[in-house]
């Protein structure tokens, strides 16, 4: 490596090498000729090799911006889960019988196989039900999975206060929380990284989150041998000690959720969005709207509740000319009505992704009175349609419009004209 000057000649200089943004070696140019070269010191080396190891390549520019803090908080969410789950596992191995002389193992295997086969059928009845909620509220879905694997691991230190013949029964109840804890925390962690991966690199960044909640185990299994010893031969301690550990566990999962800046759009965010623009004019930021989302109990309903991609149906066409609901159905991709105190949105074969944020934003300003819906169907005028293509050109400076993961399903319907 050379210092080349606009004449041709080679001047001194010197040439520092780095990786994400550390300095790692300063080599310095005399002339033509490499006179020396440094390299850094030992704990410079200790920290880049550590960076290597834990944190995605080319970290920072290769993350979002909310990466660091989110992991920092995820990491000691995941050390206190680790010391907690020590407690319940010895709680349940006490009450499967281990060091009792009368338990036997077959009895031990059938409550086993039982356990199992109640977690299995829970975690593909939940994945059915729940499945796309999980990427349109990740935030929500990721601190339900964490209260709920606390609830399970209380359950198991009470499994040994439990008669017998209830013990079984516990490891299953048990097992059901922990397969709702395995869809619902794995499902939201793989949208979150989704998030954070700025180069098409969600896979490095899975990797060393992985990585980095296996350190955080590792340390937790040391913790673990001091916390069997000083706190199981008592009861309180070992419950102040759980509870302890369960709220630090809430706390420090709800940090992690609070510090998300999320960019893409969801009903909770969208809905803010649009109020935020009818009521003030004005664009909200993805850090406003995200601290500002309610993630542990949902919006506001108003007047109605929003449905998209529902049936025609409910639809009640003895109020409306058939010929005129043709006519409506038409002209537009979708087709706003209310059924109830619920406002159904049906949608067109073909219909894109801005019909639905579209539909979305009509519905929207219907729930909360800003617009009326006037007879059984709702026809958007030109004015409300200027004033959303104006809204939407504005929101896609700074999110992303690409997508709508507003809980759309899938029926459409089409138009035959006899």
């Amino acid at each position: 490596a050379v210092v080349s000057t606009q004449s041709g000649h080679y001047g001194r200089g010197k040439i520092k090498e780095s990786v994400g943004g550390k300095t790692t070696r300063l080599i310095k140019i005399n002339g033509s000729e490499v006179v020396s070269e440094e390299q850094c010191s030992k704990p410079v080396k200790i920290i880049s090799t550590l960076r290597e190891i834990f944190l995605p390549q080319g970290y920072p520019e290769s993350v979002s911006d909310d990466y660091m803090s989110y992991q920092v908080w995820d990491t000691l969410q995941e050390l206190c889960s680790s010391l907690n789950g020590t407690l319940a596992s010895h709680a349940v191995f006490k009450g499967m019988g281990v060091g009792d002389k009368t338990a036997t193992a077959l009895g031990a295997t059938y409550s086993w196989l039982l356990k199992d086969g109640s977690g299995m059928v829970s975690n593909i009845l939940f994945a059915w039900h729940k499945g796309t909620a999980l990427d349109i509220d990740a935030k929500k879905w990721r601190l339900f999975a964490d209260v709920v694997n606390d609830l399970a691991m209380m359950v198991d230190l009470l499994s040994p206060l439990a008669p017998a013949s209830a013990f079984t029964v516990i490891l299953c109840f048990t097992s059901i929380c922990r397969s709702l804890v395995g869809i619902s925390g794995g499902c939201t962690r793989a949208t979150i990284k989704q998030h954070q991966a700025k180069r098409n690199n969600a896979a490095d960044v899975s990797a060393k989150d992985s990585s980095q909640a296996q350190l955080s185990n590792l340390i937790g299994l040391v913790l673990s041998f001091l916390l069997i010893n000083l706190v199981t031969s008592s009861i309180l301690l070992t419950w102040c000690s759980f509870i302890t550990l369960a709220l630090l566990h809430l706390l420090f999962n709800y940090k992690a959720c609070s510090c998300l800046i999320i960019k893409t759009l969801n009903p909770n965010r969208y809905t803010l969005l649009i109020e935020d623009f009818i009521q003030h004019n004005t664009i909200s930021t993805p850090v406003d709207i995200n601290n500002r989302e309610p993630f542990i109990i949902g919006m506001k309903q108003g007047k109605f509740k929003i449905e998209l991609g529902e049936t025609l149906s409910h639809l009640k066409t003895e109020r409306i000319p058939e010929e005129d609901l043709i006519k409506v159905i038409s002209g537009f991709n979708y087709l706003i009505y209310s059924s109830d105190d619920r406002l159904k949105v049906c949608f067109k074969s073909g219909a894109t992704e801005k019909d639905i944020l579209e539909a979305f934003y009509f519905a929207t300003l219907i729930r909360f009175d800003y617009i009326p819906i006037q007879g059984p169907v709702f026809i958007p005028s030109s004015s409300n349609l200027y004033q959303f293509a104006s809204f939407i050109e504005s929101l896609s400076l700074e999110w992303d419009v690409t997508q709508a993961p507003l809980g759309t399903l899938e029926t459409r319907f089409t138009v035959k004209e006899e």
